[in-house]
């Protein structure tokens, strides 16, 4: 499915509708003219990945850190490291890969006037808690559980009134801050999603030493080199000097 929800009356390209449809705030989505109406046809979907990118924007608009944001790994699997991933499966325990993260979303079918058929989706959100309230404001609405996941696809069944209690609160998550690679879109390489420190070194840091000192080496080394161009040029002079005093010696005892 294309991500960002084209309204059913669009005529124009796909992306040329010029509304922001790739979330969805629940506060207003049953009585929304576009969301509403793809909620009331049971058009609910689960959006699956390995985790999202946020930007922090509680400390200012001068701070605009990444991080990412995924869910509790079992024990030995880092997300963000291939090589402590399996591929695994077994009936008993599933597969033993990272944990994917859920996410609830709608979607609806359009159909461009030449007659193209497009799926298309948005990512349903909710107000920030204390889990991610000091990151953002707003946080996609996470399905964590089996049974979570079933109620919210299982339309037939599940009404929309009961399917709207498996969104519950943002809780369990775990993040890490990632490098400004990620904020230019173009940029697929997998280090956007690797941790990186956000600590600063300190005047007094070995790092910071050892700069200070490098950059006194040229500076040194030019000083050194004029000293003893100086020596150079004033030996030179004694020794001019010297050899004219002999020669007028040497004349006047002539």
């Amino acid at each position: 499915m294309m991500w960002g929800m084209i309204p059913p009356w669009h005529k124009g390209e796909p992306k040329s509708h010029g509304l922001s449809t790739n979330n969805c705030r629940l506060e207003g989505m049953i009585g929304s003219k576009l969301y509403g109406r793809a909620f009331s046809k049971g058009n609910r979907c689960v959006i699956v990945c390995d985790g999202f990118y946020e930007w922090q924007t509680t400390k200012g608009k001068g701070n605009k850190q990444p991080y990412f944001i995924y869910m509790h790994q079992p024990e030995g699997v880092r997300v963000e490291d291939p090589n402590t991933w399996s591929d695994e499966w077994s009936e008993e325990e599933g597969w033993k890969g990272p944990k994917l993260l859920a996410m609830a979303g709608l979607f609806d079918i359009w159909k461009s006037p030449q007659g193209e058929v497009i799926y298309s989706y948005t990512v349903i959100t909710t107000e920030s808690n204390e889990t991610l309230s000091w990151l953002h404001h707003r946080a996609p609405a996470i399905l964590y559980t089996e049974e979570q996941i079933d109620s919210w696809l299982d339309h037939s069944s599940v009404k929309s009134e009961k399917a709207l209690h498996s969104i519950k609160p943002v809780k369990s998550l775990v993040w890490h801050p990632v490098a400004t690679l990620v904020n230019n879109s173009r940029n697929k390489d997998t280090n956007c999603y690797k941790p990186v420190s956000l600590e600063k070194s300190t005047p007094n840091s070995a790092s910071s030493m050892f700069m200070k000192a490098w950059l006194k080496k040229p500076e040194t080394k030019v000083k050194r080199e004029i000293s003893e161009t100086e020596e150079d040029e004033c030996s030179k002079d004694v020794n001019d000097k010297s050899k004219r005093i002999k020669t007028d010696l040497e004349n006047d005892l002539k």
